[in-house]
């Protein structure tokens, strides 16, 4: 842990320019050795014995330093602190306190979903009659990671939006757990049929109704990938925090239908993947969500994203090691350029020729901000353009082709 000084100098009442520098000048040859003799004590006397912190999204974590020499505060107060960390946590406030005997300078943190690094503090001194400010940059010898739990909050997401109309009406033909149909073929209606299997087009053309038939295909399995570029870290709040709160929505809702879930996760910098979730372990949507670590400088507007480039390989990899039979897999995905929206094409066929259903949901970053917040900064006006002009682009090809495509507002509830 090491310090750097900056020492400030208020002198209140009026007086000669030439008596006014005098008195600068000798303050400062009087007092410069021993001020900076001074922080650097209490820069080696303040402490921090653990080095990694948990809490729940949206409350209050603290983290205690251990001020080990009392006396060099005695003559000061701290009235301002900043925090040397990512912008996915703050410091909502400090306060000296006695635990125990032992003097601690608690600092109170507040962030949103994900692992933070914090390297250190600016800590502001001022001497009690307001005539001199010391700032004092400490930087911890290890950084401090402070990890965030999402929270647990009902969205507009329903496991039914993974599924076609088709395939709801048809799931209580299978015994087996999960939800799935395969259309057999088009009969003539009788009596107590469901009107939503009427088939409309053979309808028309017959001059009668006519029904749907179903043969039973159960999915018993959700693969869930999130592809999260910088850009789903930036904004307040982040788009992390929703796409976060969908997919603990999603899973708890499959569990509850008595589907198994997996969830894989992919960043700029790492891919992660949980175990198949059942009702036993399903801390572990949370927990996949609590190790994506934060950039330091994230932005909203990326021409390219890393993850989006091996989105298709890490999709087609869980979901062999996944599905020995048909599943359901979403796709989190917020495309960048042309190569980003080839790529989902060709994820489609590659698991369609294993039987498996994809759906997409896009995530576009300044667009979650913006219809997740109340007002919205001017510069992402453009940002919001470009984003709405690319998800018109692949809604055109998905449905052109009979697949189906979610915009954050389907499945989204700010």
């Amino acid at each position: 842990m090491f310090a750097l000084l900056e020492i400030t100098f208020s002198l209140r009442s009026l007086a000669p320019l030439a008596l006014f520098t005098a008195v600068i000048m000798l303050s400062m040859l009087v007092t410069s050795t021993a001020t900076s003799a001074l922080a650097q004590h209490i820069a080696k006397s303040i402490a921090i014995e653990a080095t990694e912190y948990s809490g729940i999204e949206g409350e209050e974590i603290a983290i205690p330093l251990e001020i080990r020499s009392v006396e060099a505060l005695r003559f000061f107060r701290i009235p301002s602190i900043l925090l040397d960390a990512d912008p996915g946590i703050e410091l909502v406030s400090h306060r000296l306190r006695n635990n125990g005997g032992r003097c601690e300078l608690l600092l109170v943190l507040r962030g949103f979903v994900g692992t933070h690094s914090v390297k250190g503090v600016v800590l502001l001194l001022r001497e009690v009659f307001g005539l001199l400010n010391i700032f004092i940059e400490m930087s911890f010898e290890k950084d401090v990671r402070v990890c965030v739990v999402p929270l647990k909050i009902a969205t507009r997401f329903s496991i039914e939006t993974l599924l076609s109309r088709e395939m709801l009406y048809g799931s209580a033909l299978t015994r087996r757990k999960g939800m799935g149909i395969d259309i057999l073929g088009i009969r003539e209606y009788v009596p107590g049929d469901d009107f939503r299997r009427i088939a409309w087009k053979a309808t028309a053309k017959a001059q009668r109704l006519m029904v749907k038939e179903y043969e039973g295909r159960s999915f018993r399995n959700v693969v869930a990938v999130i592809a999260l570029h910088n850009g789903h870290f930036a904004g307040s709040p982040p788009p992390i925090q929703h796409i976060s709160r969908a997919i603990v929505d999603l899973v708890n809702k499959a569990l509850a239908r008595g589907m198994n879930v997996r969830v894989g996760v992919v960043t700029e910098d790492d891919i992660g993947m949980t175990s198949t979730i059942s009702k036993g372990n399903v801390y572990e949507v949370h927990k996949i969500f609590t190790l994506v670590t934060w950039p330091k400088n994230p932005a909203m507007f990326h021409s390219y994203s890393s993850s989006n480039r091996i989105v298709r390989w890490f999709t087609k990899h869980i979901v062999s090691e996944t599905c020995k039979e048909p599943c359901i897999v979403a796709l989190f995905i917020d495309p960048q350029d042309d190569f980003d929206v080839e790529s989902i094409e060709r994820l489609y066929r590659d698991l369609k020729a294993q039987r498996h259903d994809l759906r997409v949901f896009l995530t576009p970053s300044a667009s979650i901000t913006f219809l997740c917040s109340e007002k919205i900064s001017e510069h992402l006006i453009p940002v919001i353009q470009r984003e709405k002009s690319k998800m018109a682009q692949v809604i055109r090809l998905y449905t052109s082709t009979d697949k189906t495509v979610y915009t954050p507002t389907d499945y989204l509830l700010c």
